[in-house]
């Protein structure tokens, strides 16, 4: 799969989990798997996947990270995209 960008990966994974009933439960049961699945990209160990579910009664706001909460790597791990390990060459961080 080529480099996408993180809204870009979001917003797949939002209309997949809409569209297939299957996703979304393995979404919920065991989201780093389905998302290296749907993304094509391993995730590794140290990034912590969490998924939440919204209903009509409880909405989640996702905060961004602030810069002094990331270490150098971390934000190597994150600009540009949602390439967590070595990115290809054309790509590179």
């Amino acid at each position: 799969m080529d480099m996408v960008s993180r809204g870009e990966a979001e917003r797949r994974i939002r209309e997949r989990a809409i569209s297939d009933p299957a996703f979304r439960s393995e979404l919920k049961e065991n989201p780093r798997a389905a998302l290296e699945s749907e993304l094509g990209l391993p995730i590794p160990s140290e990034v912590s996947v969490q998924v939440h579910e919204e209903s009509l009664t409880e909405l989640h706001v996702v905060l961004p990270a602030t810069e002094e909460e990331l270490t150098d790597a971390e934000l190597e791990m994150v600009s540009g995209g949602v390439c967590w390990t070595e990115c290809p060459n054309d790509m590179g961080p």
